[in-house]
């Protein structure tokens, strides 16, 4: 900056008052904090990112690992009382006849999500130990976060309309894997490895969180306003 510039600045500063400096100089801190590090651009992840990668897929791997037992359970003994059937609001026992429980080649999806929060522990392992992913990488990650979304729309579309009934290791995969695409989307924007205008980058960078929150908090009123005559059943 020149120092017609600086004076310039200096005058619209001074022209300010308190409370306008405070929010500006807010402003530009938000702004700030919302570029990438050069540890991003490099290919690499703060350790927050990486320990919600983590934490993430191990929940996702109980998930699958148990919903698998579950099915093995179920195939020995069909007349069986399954762990995951708490009351006739929560249980798993209705989706594992279901076609939806086998979308693709007659796998069960739990293997799916098995083999992809795997990967997830993989990549998070990598980064917390200063590794680095090529850009490619992460569009890639990016594109399985997109079909991971609508995975879990489908999903809780089957949960809410057509099984009327909620599968609580589903719920626990729903858990793990919100945070994870959005936070996903929110480092590789901000790392610029996906273009974004530079508003969408600041508003994935710094309200990650809320958007997580927000998401948790209208799937919590779908189900309440779903199964509001069930929920009698269940308290």
């Amino acid at each position: 900056m020149s120092s017609g510039d600086e004076r310039t600045g200096d005058g619209v500063l001074a022209q300010m008052s308190d409370a306008e400096v405070e929010g500006y100089l807010t402003g530009l801190q938000r702004r700030k904090q919302a570029l990438p590090t050069a540890e991003q651009e490099d290919g690499g992840a703060t350790r927050g990112y990486a320990l919600l990668m983590l934490i993430a897929g191990i929940l996702g791997m109980y998930a699958s690992v148990s919903l698998i037992r579950t099915e093995k359970q179920h195939l020995l003994d069909p007349a069986s009382q399954l762990a995951c059937d708490i009351n006739p609001l929560i249980g798993c026992g209705s989706f594992l006849d279901s076609p939806q429980n086998q979308l693709f080649f007659g796998i069960s999806n739990a293997i799916y999500g098995l083999a992809f929060f795997a990967g997830i522990v993989a990549l998070a392992l990598v980064l917390l130990s200063s590794g680095r992913l090529g850009r490619w990488l992460w569009q890639a990650l990016c594109l399985a976060m997109v079909l991971a979304a609508v995975w879990l729309v489908w999903f809780q579309y089957q949960s809410f309309v057509v099984e009327r009934a909620l599968c609580p290791y589903c719920l626990l995969t729903w858990f793990a894997t919100i945070p994870l695409i959005v936070h996903t989307w929110a480092r590789s924007v901000q790392a610029g490895h996906v273009p974004a205008p530079d508003a969408l980058r600041r508003f994935l960078v710094h309200g990650r969180w809320y958007i997580t929150i927000g998401v948790y908090l209208v799937i919590v009123l779908i189900a309440v306003v779903r199964f509001w005559e069930q929920w009698a059943m269940v308290f």
